[in-house]
Formats: structure tokens, sequence, C-alpha cells
């Protein structure tokens, strides 16, 4: 029981060094079009998660600086990912990000009782 809580420890050390936020690009889309019309610019995935108790933010990654993380502030939601995810886009010199998809996920942190963890994932396609 020791070493399981030792590792149990040793992944959230880890999960909250590595920050919550982050987004993907993926700009070689081997001449692919991936909108009727525009120039393609690329696909963007933006993922966030965080650890919340009952309905209150604990820590989640922050969508202005993804790699970092922001405490007691509800980012993990899909209109903040989304936020992530064309900002990235604009950066990028899109005018307009397509197909917007998003996933959200949630589940009980069992030895709690009353935190939980939350996932948001948005993907698009960026052109412009």
């Amino acid at each position: 029981m020791k070493k399981l809580m030792l590792l149990a420890a040793a992944v959230v050390t880890l999960a909250l060094v590595q920050g919550c936020a982050s987004v993907q690009v993926a700009d070689d889309l081997n001449g692919e079009k991936i909108a009727a019309a525009g120039t393609n610019v690329a696909h963007i995935y933006g993922n966030n998660w965080g650890i919340y108790c009952l309905s209150m933010p604990i820590i989640g990654g922050d969508i202005e600086k993804p790699g970092t993380m922001v405490w007691g502030k509800d980012t993990v939601c899909v209109k903040a990912v989304t936020d992530m995810v064309t900002a990235k886009a604009r950066t990028l010199g899109a005018t307009s990000t397509l197909d917007l998809k998003s996933n959200t996920s949630s589940f009980w942190i069992m030895p709690t009782f009353v935190c939980f963890y939350r996932d948001v994932e948005v993907s698009g396609n960026a052109v412009k």
C-alpha cells in the first residue's frame, strides 16, 4: 500500500510540473485540402484537464500559456479550450477555424469521494 501511495504521489507531482493545457499543430497535410474553400493553414488540437472538488476548480491548465497551470480558475470547459485553439489559429495567420469538434470527460478520483478529474479536447481546421 505504501508503494502504491508513493507511486500516486509521484504521478500527481509529475502532472503538476508538466502543466495541464496543450496545443498541437499539424501543418504538413500531405497536399490534402481540409476545407472546401480557402487555403490550408493547419489542423489544431487543444487539450486541457484539471482537478475539481465537487464543482469548484482546484487546478487546471492555463489556456493563455499552454504548458502551465492555474489554481482556482475554471479553465477546463469547451469555451476556454475553443478560445485556446482559435487563438492559436489566428497566430498562424488563419482567418477561419472550421469543423470544430469537442469532447469532454470526467471521472471521480476514487479515494477522495469529492474530487473529480475533468478533461476537454477541441480540434479544428485553420484556413485562410
